[in-house]
C-alpha cells in the first residue's frame, strides 16, 4: 500500500523476506522513474519466512506532476528484484500509519523515528511537515513539560520547564501548534530540587526564523535525543506571559542559569527587550524624546509625531513597533523645526553645551501604512545606540475623524519646506488611507413635506451657523419659484435640536414642505448633501449651500430648463458672485497650455460676463447645482479624501464627467455668496488645508486631467 506526501514523495509499505536500508526502486516499470528509497523495517512475529519482514520505503518521486503509483520494483543487492503491485488505491497518511502501526506493534516507534528523520532531510514543505508531525506523534516519548511560556516583542518564544534529555545550549526543536514549525532553541539548565534527580529545569529562547507561533495553541515540542525523538508536552496549568512580562521573567532566571556564554548572552539580550517601561529618560547619554500624537487609522496605518533630542547623533536607528511588526522610521520620517524643544533644554546640564540655537530640527513626523496595534498589542519606539537599546512606550489613539487632522496640521509651519515634504510623504497618504465614514442620517422630521407629485427636490446643506440656515430658508420661501418645492434641509446633528422648532414655525407660516434631516459626521455643505440624498426619492436634486442666496427670483426655472434640455444628463451650475459684485465662480476650465484646472474670471467684475452663453465646463459650483440623484449616487457622491468643499466638488464633477454627465455653466443665473474662503485664509491651518487638498487632488486626477479634452 502507498500514501503520497505532496507531489514529490510517496510512502510505500509491504512485506519481504529481507530488505536493506537503502534500495534502488523503479516505479510503474518506467525506466524514467528510477529512484533511491530509504527503507525502515520491523520483524513480523509468526509470519512465514517470505513475509517475515515488514517495511516502509520513503521514495522521492523526481518527475513533474502527480504520479499514480501502480507498481514498485525493488532491486536488492545479491538478491532477486522484488516487484510489488499495489492492491488498492493510495491511502491517506492517517490510514496508512494506522495499518502499519498495527502490523509493526512495539517496533513502530523506531520505524516512525526513521521515517521522520528521512522526511526532515528532504525539505520543509507543508505536506512533509504534516507527515513528520504524524510520525513524531506516534514515535516520540515524553521527556518533560513546558510550564511557562510567552512571546517576546521580536517574535521569539520564551520557554521554561523541565526535561530529562534536553541538551543545553543549542538544539533544533519542532513545535506543533496546528502546524509544524522548525526552530533553534537556545536554553540554559536550571537546578530543580523538586524533580528528585529525574531531570533538570531549563529556560530558553525558541527562534523559528520569522514563523509566528501562537503559544496558546502550542501542543508539543519535539527534539532529537540520544535514543531517538523525544517530546516536551505542555503542562495543563502552563503560565502564559504577556510580551511585556517576558523580559523580567528572563532576568529573574538568568542568575540561576548554567550554559555557554553565547547562550547566556542570548538570554540577557532577550531580558533587555521592551517590558512596558520608558528607558530613554534613564539614559546617561544626552538622548530624550517626547510625543505630540500617535494616531492609528481604523483599517491600519499609524502617524507618529513628536520630537527627539540627540545633539551628539548617538542614536543609530529608531524603530516603531506594534506587536510583532516593526518599521525603521528614521529612514522615512520628515524632520520638523522645534525651537521650543531647544529652548526647553537650554538650562539642562546634560544638553546646554551641546545645543546649537540655530539647529532646531528636533521634531519628526512619519506615517507608516498598514501598521496596526490590533488586539491591544504594545506600541513603542526602540532606539539603538552604540552599546545599548532603549525603549519608549506609545499610546495609539484610534480615530477616523477629520477633526483629528487639525492637531496634525498645527504641528506644521506652512512657510517651511518641511511642510511640503510632510504633506507629500505623510499627511497626504494618511488622509488617503483615513477612509472617513460617510455622513449618515440620524433622524428626520417632516413639516408638511410631500415629494410624491414632483420630480425635483431642493436640498439645502447647512453648517453650524443656525442664523445662516434660517435666513436662507426664509428667502427660499419668498421666491415663488422655490416655495412650492419639497425642501430637504440637512444639518449637523449638533444643530438639529437648536433649529427644529423654528423650522417647524417657518414651514407652517410660509406653508412650506420641509424635511429636516439630522446628519452625523457633517463638516461642511458637501457632507450635508451626501446625507440628504439618502433621505429623498426625488429624481433631480437642486443642491444649495446655506448662505448662497439667489440674486433674482426665477433662478430655479432657468436652471431646470437647461437641465431638462439635456435630458437630465448634465450638472448645471450658476454664476456665483461675492457681495462686492466680483466673480467667485464662473466655471472651472482646463488651461490647455499648462494642462491644469483653473477657475475662470475669478475676482473679475460681473460686467465681463454679461451676455455670455452657457458653456460646458470641467467642474461646477460648490454653492449651487442641479444634478440627477441616480448619477450622483452611481459615482459614490462626494469623496471623503478632501478637507475643503472646492476640491470635493471638483472631484465629484470629474467623476460625473467620466461617467457621462458633463457640467454646464449658466452665466445668466447669479447667486450671491459670502467669500467661500474663510476670513482667516492666511492662517496656517487654512493654507495647509489647501496644500493638502491640492496634493490629494493632483495625486488622483493630474494624469487624467492632463489627458482630458477641455472646453476652449
Amino acid at each position: 500500500m502507498a500514501a503520497p506526501i505532496g507531489e514529490d514523495l510517496v510512502l510505500v509499505s509491504g512485506v519481504s523476506d529481507a530488505m536493506p536500508g537503502v534500495v534502488p526502486v523503479l516505479l510503474n516499470g518506467d525506466p524514467a522513474m528510477s529512484m533511491t528509497a530509504s527503507v525502515f523495517t520491523w520483524t513480523r512475529n509468526g509470519a512465514s519466512a517470505e513475509a517475515a519482514i515488514g517495511f516502509i520505503a520513503v521514495i522521492p518521486v523526481k518527475v513533474a506532476g502527480r504520479v499514480r503509483v501502480r507498481s514498485v520494483v525493488m532491486r536488492r543487492k545479491g538478491q532477486q528484484p522484488v516487484r510489488y503491485t499495489l492492491i488498492r488505491r493510495a491511502l491517506s497518511l492517517e490510514t496508512f500509519m494506522s495499518m502499519t502501526s498495527r502490523d509493526a506493534g512495539p517496533e513502530f516507534s523506531g520505524v516512525a523515528d526513521g521515517v521522520a528523520n528521512a522526511l526532515l532531510k528532504g525539505g520543509a514543505s507543508s505536506k512533509r511537515l504534516a507527515a513528520m508531525l504524524a510520525m513524531l506523534s506516534a514515535a516520540a516519548l515524553n521527556d518533560g513539560f513546558v510550564e511557562v511560556m510567552g512571546t517576546l516583542d521580536t517574535g521569539e518564544v520564551f520557554l521554561q520547564g523541565w526535561s530529562s534529555g534536553l541538551p543545553s545550549d543549542r538544539v533544533h526543536l519542532l513545535a506543533s501548534h496546528g502546524q509544524l514549525s522548525m526552530g533553534e532553541f537556545r536554553s540554559a539548565a536550571v537546578q530543580r530540587d523538586d524533580l528528585g534527580g529525574r531531570g533538570h529545569g531549563f529556560v530558553g529562547i525558541l527562534d523559528t526564523g520569522g514563523a509566528l507561533v501562537d503559544t496558546r495553541g502550542l501542543k508539543r515540542l519535539f527534539f532529537r535525543g540520544g535514543q531517538g525523538w523525544l517530546a516536551l508536552d505542555i503542562y495543563d496549568r502552563c503560565t502564559h506571559l504577556a510580551p511585556t512580562d517576558v523580559p523580567a521573567h528572563i532576568r529573574d532566571a538568568i542568575p540561576r542559569a548554567n550554559a555557554s556564554s553565547e547562550t547566556l548572552m542570548t538570554l540577557r539580550r532577550a531580558g533587555e527587550r521592551f517590558d512596558g517601561r520608558d528607558t530613554v529618560s534613564t539614559l546617561k547619554q544626552p538622548v530624550r524624546i517626547g510625543m505630540d500624537m500617535v494616531l492609528e487609522l481604523p483599517k491600519g496605518g499609524m502617524l507618529v509625531c513628536g520630537w527627539m533630542l540627540d545633539p551628539d547623533n548617538l542614536v543609530q536607528s529608531v524603530k516603531l513597533h506594534a506587536g510583532k511588526e516593526s518599521v525603521a522610521i528614521d529612514g522615512i520620517w520628515t524632520r520638523l523645526a522645534r525651537p521650543d524643544v531647544t529652548a526647553a533644554f537650554q538650562q539642562d546640564a546634560a544638553f546646554a553645551q551641546r545645543l546649537d540655537p540655530q539647529q532646531n530640527d528636533h521634531g519628526f513626523m512619519a506615517f507608516v501604512p498598514k501598521l496596526s496595534a490590533a488586539n491591544d498589542c504594545a506600541v513603542y519606539f526602540e532606539f539603538s545606540l552604540d552599546d545599548e537599546t532603549a525603549f519608549y512606550p506609545l499610546k495609539a489613539v484610534k480615530s477616523s475623524s477629520r477633526r483629528t487632522l487639525d492637531r496634525v496640521i498645527t504641528v506644521l509651519d506652512p512657510r517651511s519646506a518641511a511642510a511640503a515634504s510632510a504633506i507629500e510623504a505623510h499627511v497626504g497618504p494618511m488622509l488617503q488611507a483615513l477612509d472617513h465614514q460617510k455622513p449618515r442620517v440620524v433622524e428626520h422630521r417632516d413639516f408638511g413635506y410631500d415629494e410624491s407629485a414632483v420630480l425635483t427636490g431642493l436640498v439645502v446643506g447647512g453648517g453650524f451657523e443656525s442664523e445662516e440656515i434660517l435666513t436662507t430658508l426664509v428667502l427660499l420661501a419668498l421666491d415663488p419659484d422655490t416655495r412650492d418645492l419639497p425642501m430637504i434641509l440637512s444639518v449637523p446633528a449638533e444643530v438639529f435640536g437648536k433649529i427644529a422648532l423654528e423650522v417647524q414655525r417657518l414651514a407652517s407660516f410660509y406653508r412650506l414642505g420641509i424635511r429636516l434631516v439630522s446628519a452625523d459626521g457633517v463638516q461642511d455643505a458637501c457632507d450635508a448633501w451626501d446625507a440628504a440624498v439618502h433621505a429623498t426619492e426625488c429624481e433631480t436634486l437642486a443642491l444649495l449651500s446655506a448662505g448662497a442666496l439667489p440674486r433674482l427670483h426665477g433662478w430655479f426655472s432657468v436652471m431646470e430648463r437647461a437641465y431638462r434640455a439635456r435630458a437630465g444628463k448634465v450638472l448645471v451650475s450658476p454664476t456665483v458672485v461675492f457681495e462686492d459684485n466680483s466673480i467667485s465662480f464662473a466655471g472651472t476650465l482646463l488651461d490647455q497650455r499648462e494642462r491644469r484646472l483653473v477657475d475662470s474670471f475669478l475676482g473679475y467684475p460681473c460686467d465681463v460676463i454679461r451676455g455670455a452663453e452657457p458653456i460646458e465646463v470641467m467642474a461646477g459650483s460648490p454653492a449651487c447645482c442641479l444634478v440627477s440623484r441616480a448619477a450622483f449616487q452611481d459615482v459614490g457622491g462626494f469623496s471623503q479624501s478632501y478637507l475643503s468643499i472646492k476640491e470635493k466638488v471638483r472631484d465629484l464633477c470629474l467623476k460625473l464627467r467620466l461617467a457621462g454627465t458633463p457640467s454646464l455653466w449658466l452665466p445668466e443665473v447669479e447667486m450671491i455668496a459670502a467669500d467661500v474662503v474663510p476670513a482667516d485664509a492666511n492662517l496656517p491651518r487654512t493654507r495647509l488645508t489647501q496644500r493638502i487638498d491640492h496634493w490629494s487632488f493632483d495625486r488622483r486626477w493630474s494624469l487624467l486631467v492632463s489627458n482630458m479634452r477641455g472646453t476652449e
